[in-house]
């Protein structure tokens, strides 16, 4: 392996989602397990500062009640002193190992200590710091206060019958920071442990939630310019699922596109050779009279002529999956119908009937409507003869009725699609008194380059992709191009396109 392979390798793992998500969940595990130690941590020192001052308060409210009491059983018939009652109450305690009571008589400064231990023994208080705590009851001054970060001490101040007395109530709380801090400690492996756990386990569900986004990334990359037809498959979470479908129509999109390029270029390649080609045989064979060589360049006229009239359709059927295919807006359908009579009479000398059934205003594209319908009428020009009568008739059919009646078909009507009955909907048609369409073909005349009449009254041949245009405008109207042949004789071409009133956001 390359060393610049194995560099593109590590910056793809180092960038991969999956450790991303890996180290994403571990941090996030991270701070959790932080704030609930410090959190736990806060809590004890709290509940053990509450608890030494809880002890301390008890202490210091237990030697007030006492002294002030002023009397002892044992000395009935006597008076107590100061230093009596200090000792008899002290006689009377059972101090733990944390400990440690000083009594003082302030008039006389005579003091009295109790602990578990002697001086020199005492691992909790050490002389040093019982001299402190000695001193603290013999100076007036703050009534509370710590000694070496592990002593807290209170001091209770008694003006009792006997005179005035002070105890000096200490307790040392290392053992309780020491529990603290074993706790701690099992806090922080424990965390450190689900913490492993927490980046493992992210690790493995980062992986199993990734499978999904690998195969359509492998599904993906078998998608070549020679297989468009593949799809990535669609399976998962939702959020998956709807990344795949986002995928596909994407490819949907591009194989649509590509398919159209290339039915482009088939189609110009397939019906420009036979024009060049004669043009180039009458290039070649030219002849040297005039009147020959005049033939000659008529026909090569005419086959250039044909050449743009077919790269212009096929440049048309090339644009109508853009958006910019259709422009509409709201039209008179009236008005529209009268337009295109106009504009086919001067055409041809046939018998024109306008039969403008509809009224209203509709969102469409008037130009694209009256391309396709002097390309119906072209055509039915092209299968009669000079006066035959020809109609133009437009209506709106009503939710619930028939495109076509059955009384105006003769034989068969190709099926509406499901759901166009249940709208509104215009229909445009064009119908002549020729020969007819050949049994079976009603559809396959609007494919490209088919012409399924026969031979044109006119003597002329079509390039075969006139229908196919109005196939499209119709689909970009969101409707069907049909035609079948009418009772009485001759064929009729339809276009029927939803109603869209110019109220509908369509107008927009």
């Amino acid at each position: 392996m390359s060393a610049a392979h194995r560099g593109s390798s590590s910056i793809r793992w180092w960038s991969s989602a999956r450790l991303r998500i890996t180290v994403g969940i571990t941090v996030l595990s991270a701070v959790v397990f932080a704030t609930m130690v410090v959190f736990v941590l806060h809590l004890l020192a709290l509940s053990s500062d509450r608890s030494a001052d809880t002890r301390l308060n008890r202490e210091a409210a237990d030697f007030s009640t006492f002294m002030n009491a002023g009397v002892l059983p044992s000395f009935e018939a006597e008076s107590p002193t100061a230093e009596d009652l200090i000792r008899a109450y002290l006689s009377q305690q059972y101090p733990s190992d944390q400990l440690l009571l000083v009594g003082t008589a302030d008039d006389s400064g005579t003091q009295f200590t109790l602990s578990r231990y002697a001086a020199e023994d005492d691992p909790l208080f050490p002389p040093t710091a019982r001299s402190r705590i000695q001193r603290t009851g013999l100076s007036p001054g703050e009534g509370s206060g710590v000694i070496d970060d592990d002593v807290r001490w209170r001091k209770a101040t008694v003006d009792s019958p006997a005179g005035p007395a002070t105890l000096v109530v200490a307790i040392n709380d290392a053992e309780a920071r020491d529990e603290t801090a074993d706790i701690a400690r099992l806090l922080i492996y424990t965390s450190v442990g689900g913490l492993l756990l927490a980046a493992l386990m992210a690790w493995i569900i980062a992986g199993q939630m990734l499978v999904p986004v690998r195969r359509i990334r492998e599904a993906a990359d078998t998608v070549t310019a020679e297989d468009l037809a593949r799809r990535v498959p669609a399976a998962g979470p939702d959020e998956i699922v709807a990344l795949a479908d986002t995928v596909n129509a994407m490819l949907e999109r591009v194989e649509d596109a590509y398919r159209t390029q290339r039915e482009f270029l088939d189609d110009a390649g397939h019906e420009l050779r036979t024009p060049l080609t004669v043009v180039q045989g009458n290039l070649d064979l030219l002849p040297d009279t005039p009147e020959e060589r005049a033939e000659s360049t008529r026909i090569m006229q005419d086959e250039l002529s044909r050449m743009t009239r077919i790269v212009e359709d096929l440049l048309t059927l090339a644009r109508a999956d853009r958006p910019d295919f259709l422009r509409t807006t709201a039209t008179d359908v009236t008005d529209l119908a009268l337009d295109i009579e106009a504009k086919i009479e001067v055409v041809a000398e046939r018998e024109w009937t306008l039969l403008p059934y509809a009224e209203g205003v509709a969102v469409l594209d008037p130009h694209r409507i009256t391309q396709a319908l002097i390309q119906f009428c072209s055509n039915a020009v092209r299968f009669t003869r000079s006066g035959d009568r020809i109609e133009i008739g437009c209506r709106v059919v009503e939710p619930g009725a028939p495109t076509v009646p059955a009384d105006r078909a003769e034989g068969d009507v190709p099926a509406a699609p499901d759901g166009e009955d249940r709208s509104r909907r215009l229909l445009w048609w064009v119908r002549d008194h020729g020969a007819g369409i050949p049994a079976g073909q009603e559809e396959s005349i609007f494919q490209r380059f088919h012409t399924a009449r026969g031979q044109l009254r006119d003597g002329r041949g079509g390039t075969g992709l006139g229908l196919a245009i109005v196939s499209t405008i119709a689909r970009a109207h969101r409707g069907r191009a049909f035609a079948f042949n009418a009772r009485g004789g001759g064929a009729a071409f339809c276009i029927v396109i939803p109603f869209i009133p110019v109220t509908s956001d369509a107008a927009n």
